[in-house]
């Protein structure tokens, strides 16, 4: 290997294991600072952890299918009707606190537990030490502060310290303890009443507590969304936690830290119930149920579980993409893990203890998967009015597609201190050969199957490598659900360059810069074609007179071309500004319709309230949940310019400004941010929002182009 390749390798080894360490810095209390934290390194080569929901609502362990068993209060304590009945049948007039007696955990061993988790190949785990109803795993003195009864486990139920003696048996392990916290509490009277008093006397308290006491590796936040992060204090305790808490080299944080952080600032992105997300340039980690819940729910039957095979791909396939997979269990009261639970847990285990190379330690390639032949677009099936994909998502796009759709073939994973690529195939070809696309060998390299250790016949055919594999034997192959061919010293590439857009606000013609990298060449086009070693060389910034797709890709010596880097770059026209006469206040209406609830329930009969609101938000809402607000009225904008717009909203919302669509958070071709060119003055805007069960929020934020986002200005609004 030449000195050329060797050189980017080790360049590249450096930034991961710097993009791992946390460097000794201070971090100021703004997003700015915190987000050039790196994400610790022992996290990103973890890649599989076990999420753990576990309270009192573990008691009724009951939601109708495809709701969360953890949200029982929630829905016990407002409209619905299904908990409320169940509730009555099995507990007759005993309210939620009350079930805290019968939280009893008293077959609850943590050195079990430990076993089981570490067996499952897990490498971390997130114990709820707090969940939304407010109920604390450990002894927590600060619940006295705004309860009038017992409400940690220390005090009622169990009477120990739960969270504590896990954190004892999970030391005893290879796994690292981490735990969940829920910012706010839903009935808790302080939280109801004066949000600024429960949020210094009582939410910080308890965070300072649990990292003083416990030290978890993992502080997984949430119930963030009522709140801005100003108002929750976020920067500060962020600062302080890296800083100066006893674990500012090793803690890993997340991104819900108040509305309109998720999924733009924080350690780790989110996602939840969403494997078609993707975050390609951000750590990122996708939690979700073996079932539809996180909480344990009784309602549930075996077919509602995902098998081992689903699971297993679904850890290959985020693996593949970049991320990590945390994979929730739901004890019951008595502090048992369910049975099946378990069952998937050792079945995980037993396929990453033969193929653990694969996933461990590894980073997304330049190609994170191979297509098939057929249609790449099949959009993944939601529950009813929710927006959690069904269980079948990733076996129909894997092994089991729909007629005419495309299937993911092979996933990629790479290992750059090995510089060892995997090919995951999630099916064992029936002719025994797998077509490898797009790879070059040199005729030295070696291509084993990691199940069996055997070495395998490969061929080059065109662009392509054709590997044949042995019959298939289930008494030779230790492992279904997924087979991975390790391809020894091969797929150092690259890194993928970085494109970014000037726009000028008096021409508005965009201008072009691609970042240059070391040991490198950048070809680009702006046609949306692929560039190549013929395209242009780029040399300066250029500007744009039309609307175009740039794609950018750097080529080197001895190494493989990077990944392709693409950005949209959109040409704007001028939006002329309305004359009207007008008050200050955006105008709504507000309905709560009956059934499913969806974009088109915004505008579906006759509004329950119209109005007049000072900002764009749920504030107004007569109900806990289930409702629509349509929001229509003017902005005014101070001087010219092209400004952007960002939607925050749990469910769907829709903006239109002077008729142009600029932003949708909602359906399959989301697009939560974007901009608009407009002239000084009032220009029209209306936004759609609805919520169809859960929690709920909106956020619009609005600033002008490059510069910091901001929710938008009460001023900035009129009817």
């Amino acid at each position: 290997m030449k000195k050329t390749l060797q050189n980017i390798r080790f360049g590249i080894l450096f930034s991961v294991a710097l993009s791992g360490r946390v460097q000794a810095q201070s971090y100021q209390p703004d997003w700015d600072s915190l987000d050039k934290r790196p994400v610790p390194q022992w996290y990103t080569q973890a890649k599989f952890g076990i999420f753990i929901h576990w309270g009192v609502y573990a008691v009724p362990g009951w939601s109708p299918k495809g709701d969360y068993a953890e949200w029982y209060q929630q829905g016990l304590q407002t409209n619905d009707t299904a908990r409320q009945k169940f509730q009555k049948e099995k507990f007759g007039d005993r309210n939620y606190y009350d079930l805290a007696k019968d939280f009893k955990a008293e077959l609850y061993n943590p050195d079990d537990w430990a076993k089981v988790i570490e067996q499952s190949g897990a490498k971390y785990v997130v114990l709820t030490s707090k969940h939304h109803e407010g109920f604390a795993l450990w002894p927590s003195k600060d619940t006295r502060k705004t309860w009038d009864f017992p409400w940690n486990a220390a005090t009622v139920g169990p009477h120990r310290d739960l969270l504590g003696d896990l954190f004892t048996a999970l030391r005893k392990t290879t796994v690292h303890p981490g735990l969940y916290y829920s910012l706010y509490e839903w009935f808790n009277p302080v939280f109801k009443s004066d949000k600024a008093a429960y949020v210094n006397n009582y939410m910080l308290p308890q965070m300072h507590d649990l990292i003083d006491t416990y030290k978890p590796d993992v502080f997984w936040t949430d119930g963030d969304w009522d709140l801005t992060p100003d108002k929750w204090h976020s920067a500060e305790f962020l600062a302080w936690l890296y800083n100066d808490s006893p674990v500012k080299n090793s803690i890993v944080t997340y991104d819900r830290w108040g509305s309109g952080i998720r999924f733009h600032h924080g350690g780790v992105y989110t996602p939840e119930y969403q494997p078609d997300l993707d975050f390609e340039d951000h750590p990122w980690e996708e939690s979700r149920g073996m079932g539809y819940s996180y909480g344990y729910n009784r309602a549930e039957d075996a077919w509602d579980y995902n098998s081992a095979q689903s699971l297993v791909i679904s850890l290959v396939d985020k693996v593949s993409r970049g991320g990590n997979f945390l994979l929730d269990i739901g004890p019951d009261a008595h502090g048992k893990i369910p049975p099946i639970m378990q069952e998937r847990l050792l079945q995980i285990g037993d396929w990453l203890h033969v193929n653990g190379e694969a996933i461990y330690n590894t980073v997304r390639w330049k190609t994170a998967f191979q297509w098939g032949e057929g249609n790449r677009d099949y959009k993944p099936k939601k529950l009813d009015g929710d927006w959690k994909t069904t269980n079948d998502y990733m076996l129909k796009i894997t092994v089991a597609p729909d007629p005419g759709y495309a299937v993911k073939e092979v996933f990629y994973t790479y290992n750059p201190t090995e510089n060892n690529l995997y090919a995951i195939l999630p099916k064992y070809p029936s002719n025994n050969k797998v077509v490898l696309k797009d790879i070059s060998l040199n005729s030295g390299v070696k291509i084993s199957l990691l199940d069996t250790k055997a070495n395998l016949h490969w061929a080059a055919e065109g662009n392509n490598i054709i590997v044949t594999l042995p019959a298939y034997d289930p008494n030779v192959m230790k492992t279904p659900y997924a087979y991975v061919l390790k391809i020894a010293g091969y797929g150092a590439f690259l890194p993928k360059p970085a494109i970014a857009v000037n726009q000028n606000s008096k021409t508005l013609q965009p201008v072009v810069t691609i970042h240059p990298i070391k040991n490198a060449t950048i070809h680009y086009t702006t046609d949306g074609t692929e560039p190549t070693s013929a395209s242009t060389v780029y040399t300066n910034p250029f500007a744009l007179t039309t609307a175009g797709t740039v794609k950018a890709v750097a080529i080197g010596i001895d190494i493989l071309d990077s990944k392709v880097a693409t950005l949209d770059v959109p040409m704007y026209s001028w939006n002329k500004a309305t004359a009207a006469s007008v008050k200050p206040g955006i105008g709504y209406e507000y309905r709560e319709p009956a059934g499913k609830i969806n974009m088109e329930s915004v505008s579906a009969g006759s509004p329950k309230r119209t109005g007049v609101a000072s900002d764009i938000s749920v504030a107004k809402k007569e109900r806990a949940e289930k409702f629509t607000f349509f929001y229509q009225g003017y902005v005014k904008v101070a001087e010219d310019g092209v400004y952007e717009f960002a939607l925050d909203s749990d469910d769907g919302s829709k903006l239109l400004i002077d008729g142009n669509l600029v932003a949708s958070n909602d359906g399959a071709d989301k697009k939560p941010e974007g901009g608009i060119a407009l002239k000084k003055g009032l220009h029209k805007i209306s936004l759609s929002y609805y919520d169809s069960g859960g929690g709920n929020y909106l956020k619009l934020f609005m600033n002008r182009y490059g510069a910091k986002k901001e929710v938008i200005s009460s001023a900035s609004l009129f009817h």
